[in-house]
């Protein structure tokens, strides 16, 4: 469990937070939900069709 959480970490890093400037805490808490809806439902996946969940 502790990879899958390094790699979210690492991917919300990447694709979020180094692509925008944080002004305070809510700003912060706002946009990790969006990423994490985007990341759950719209981003896609990058396992071929056969491995893929």
């Amino acid at each position: 469990m502790h990879s899958l959480m390094e790699r979210w970490v690492r991917t919300c890093r990447r694709e979020l937070l180094d692509r925008m400037l944080i002004w305070n805490q809510w700003h912060l808490l706002h946009a990790l939900r969006d990423f994490e809806t985007f990341y759950n439902e719209h981003r896609p996946y990058r396992a071929s069709p056969t491995t893929a969940r």
